[in-house]
């Protein structure tokens, strides 16, 4: 009877605040906790390119590839920057594919190129044009897990225009703008 007390006792004498009961350490689990999902901006500052993902992009499912100078002139001729913002997909056999791509292009180039650039300006600055391409269809088959997050994922024109800005008045390279303005 002594031992039973004296057990409830000891169970009892939590010395826990309030604020603390009911919250997992890291070394009782003997893993990091779940990282909570942000929506915070995408700032590629090198491009100029400022991007606030909508609450249904997940930012484990969005990965980021910028490219700059002569190899983003081989992408798209006249850009000066691409940035990719690609879906991550979760099954293993599924390429990620782009949901968006943002290009950067001197004005004089954009006035050369625009008739043949899949995408539709969504600003611009005094040297500097910004555009946005969209994939035309869904490149996952219908009734899968990636189709159907790929689709959750995807954005208007009106949902980029909204999301977009120019970050600190465009391309932070000088040696790309003085190129631009050779051309």
């Amino acid at each position: 009877m002594v031992w039973a007390a004296l057990l409830l006792v000891v169970g009892c004498g939590s010395k826990k605040s309030a604020e603390t009961q009911g919250t997992t350490s890291y070394s009782e689990l003997g893993a990091p906790p779940a990282r909570p999902r942000v929506s915070m901006p995408y700032v590629i500052a090198e491009a100029g390119v400022r991007l606030n993902p909508p609450a249904s992009w997940d930012p484990d499912r969005v990965e980021v590839r910028t490219v700059s100078g002569k190899d983003a002139d081989a992408m798209v001729p006249g850009a000066d920057y691409s940035v990719t913002f690609d879906y991550r997909a979760e099954q293993p056999a599924h390429h990620d594919e782009p949901l968006l791509t943002l290009l950067v292009m001197h004005k004089t180039a954009w006035e050369k190129a625009s008739s043949s650039v899949h995408g539709e300006a969504i600003d611009s600055t005094g040297d500097w044009v910004f555009v946005a391409s969209t994939p035309d269809v869904n490149p996952y088959r219908r009734d899968l897990l990636d189709a159907d997050q790929f689709e959750a994922m995807r954005l208007s024109m009106d949902d980029i225009r909204t999301a977009f800005s120019v970050e600190d008045g465009g391309p932070a390279d000088s040696s790309l703008r003085a190129e631009s303005n050779r051309r």
